[in-house]
Parts: structure tokens; sequence; C-alpha cells
């Protein structure tokens, strides 16, 4: 059965009188951009409306390899949000992708499936820190992180672990590398509070 769902902003806005309220909106561009080179792989963090950009990157990713004939690096996308059946909104889309090999990994974290456990998109990304490592060191991937500023802070605090861990350097020098990737542009960020 279809269900419809409301946006928050959007809903806020028709709902509202324009002679009774002011909105004040801010427009930022956005920083995400995609290699030059189509054959690098990217990897994509966006739980809850984060995966509003991942959904944009994945489109021109198919364009790219199915309109423009290139070829296109793996992409892998953690996305996570409170319940499966309610706010995985866009599981046809992603298993289409899968389907066409656009979206070469999916990792689902849904937070409050399991009332024993909460499973957020970090703890999926430790458990996949070998891969990780190797998408990020051996094949020069790009990062994109977007939604709240903790889960930022908490995926940064993964990907320090994961690149002290197997690629065997300290803590300090596993933030430098980390610094170094965003000053390429190769760890974009895109968070909010």
């Amino acid at each position: 059965s279809l269900q419809t769902f409301e946006g928050v902003c959007s809903t806020h806005i028709a709902k509202s009188s324009p002679s009774s309220s002011m909105l004040r909106v801010f427009v930022r561009p956005s920083t995400f951009r995609l290699p030059q080179d189509s054959t690098k792989p990217i990897l994509m963090i966006g739980p809850g409306t984060g995966i509003a950009p991942m959904r944009a990157l994945l489109q021109e990713r198919r364009h790219q390899k199915f309109s423009e004939k290139k070829s296109v690096g793996s992409n892998t996308l953690y996305f996570g949000c409170k319940r499966k059946e309610i706010d995985y909104l866009y599981q046809d889309e992603l298993e289409r992708y899968q389907e066409e090999g656009v979206l070469t990994d999916l990792y689902l974290a849904f937070s409050r499936q399991d009332p024993t456990r909460k499973v957020y998109v970090q703890h999926l990304l430790k458990e996949q820190g070998a891969s990780t490592w190797k998408l990020m060191d051996g094949d020069g991937a790009y990062i994109y992180v977007c939604g709240g500023v903790k889960m930022g802070h908490d995926v940064t605090e993964t990907l320090k672990e994961i690149v002290s861990t197997h690629g065997q350097m300290s803590f300090d020098n596993a933030s430098s590398y980390l610094s170094r990737l965003s000053s390429q542009g190769r760890y974009v960020q895109e968070l909010w509070s």
C-alpha cells in the first residue's frame, strides 16, 4: 500500500499564513563534487535527511555509467534511520541502484529496530574498517558525509580509528591523514545542528 509522506519544511510552509509569519531561509551551495576521475570510488555516509545529496551523487554516477558510457568506480553508501518500515523512504530506489550495479555496497543502520541495541552508521563503518581503509588509502576514494553535527563528529572519530588501526599510525597522524584528505577535497562534510 502506498503511504503519503509530508516533508517537515514544505508542510510547515504550506500551512503557514503569509501575513502572520516570517520565514528565514539560508541557502548554501553544496560542497559535494564527484571526483574528476570517474573511476575513483566514492564512500557516502548519509543517515536521515543526509541521504538527499547521496541520492544526487548516485544519480550522477548512474548517468556517467549508462548515458556517458564512462567507467565508474565503486559506490558505497552507509545509510541510517530509526525504523526500516517507517523511515527507509528510498528503499526501492537504492535497491534498484544495486541491481543495476551502480550502488556497489549498501550498509543499513536502523537505530530503533532492535530495542536491545542502537546501531548507527559509525558502528557499521567500524565493522567494515579494513575495506574502508583499502578504499581510502589503496583506491583513493572520495568520502562524503552529510547529516547532523554529532553524527559527523562520530563518523570522523570512527574514521580516525580505522586509519590508525589499519594504516598502523598514531591517532594524531590519523587525524592529520584525514585533514590531508579534506584539503584535497577527498573528505567532505556537510553538517548541521
